[in-house]
């Protein structure tokens, strides 16, 4: 089958998911519930990652975003060879060391042929792309791209894949608004459970703070507003918390925001570690390691 009928089956897919299976304060019973005596992610110990052929090659896909980013600089902080992709195939604006460390290539994940050829000898890939838009929009660029990029993993023989997912708050009628993209998010989340069943994991964070440079003069400080929130959960108790964040619509608010620096910490250890089992890790396990 050719690489744009790929595509467009993976768009189908995900398209045809049924309204009726998004429940619950989550996305829905894809991960969780198909796993349902699996242990999540961050329930085993890390250990020391094998060195003897050399540094584990990492790829980040969205790499040049605000979480594609930090998960580029944690990894290289742990000393992996890391490749950062997105379609400008251009560093972030950020001047850090950190930043030259970082090979930076283009690639679209729409266009499986732009991008295959990175996947040769690479040991994890992470995917940080999502987006807002159009119902089809959001299918394409949360769904089609990512079942697109886990798919060709698989066919290249990577280990591990990691899938920046969310957490979808209980909201009345909140699909349809974002219906495509909670149902992108779930396709996506069916695919990697489908192609890496025991090394495969999806992060479902509520709302990503820390410092997000959006121009070269121009960095929003996201913590001013939500880590005060964080704090004031944390006091709460993430238990009692996690009960009223179940309440329709006003549950939001209960539900804890995470650091940027925390997804990528998580991320780049479920990626690397062969010891972290495939499954899940929710906003609530990912607030508990905010505090580590």
């Amino acid at each position: 089958m050719s690489q744009p009928m790929l595509l467009k089956s993976a768009l189908s897919r995900v398209s045809n998911l049924s309204r009726s299976r998004l429940i619950g304060p989550g996305l829905s019973r894809s991960l969780s519930e198909a796993g349902t005596h699996r242990p999540t992610a961050l329930s085993a110990s890390f250990t020391t990652q094998d060195v003897s052929h050399g540094p584990p090659k990492l790829l980040v896909f969205g790499g040049r975003g605000f979480v594609g980013s930090n998960v580029c600089k944690e990894a290289v902080g742990m000393g992996l060879t890391v490749l950062g992709i997105s379609r400008g195939g251009t560093p972030p604006l950020i001047h850090e060391p950190w930043v030259g460390a970082v090979e930076w290539a283009r690639g679209n994940a729409l266009e499986p042929q732009t991008f295959v050829r990175h996947l040769e000898g690479a040991d994890a890939v992470v995917s940080c792309i999502g987006g807002f838009g159009t119902t089809e929009e959001m299918l394409k660029v949360n769904g089609a791209a990512n079942v697109s990029l886990i798919e060709a993993a698989k066919a290249a023989g990577v280990k591990r894949f990691v899938f920046i997912s969310a957490h979808i708050p209980n909201i009345p009628g909140i699909d349809s608004v974002l219906g495509g993209y909670i149902r992108g998010k779930q396709g996506t989340e069916e695919a990697l459970l489908t192609h890496f069943p025991t090394s495969g994991v999806a992060l479902r964070p509520g709302v990503i703070y820390g410092d997000r440079m959006v121009s070269s003069t121009l960095t929003l400080p996201l913590g001013m507003a939500f880590k005060p929130l964080e704090m004031l959960i944390e006091r709460m108790g993430i238990d009692q918390a996690k009960q009223f964040a179940g309440i329709p619509l006003v549950g939001a608010a209960f539900v804890p925001p995470v650091s940027v620096e925390t997804v990528a910490r998580v991320a780049v250890r479920a990626a690397t570690d062969p010891s972290v089992p495939g499954g899940l890790i929710d906003v609530w396990e990912l607030a508990g390691k905010d505090k580590q």
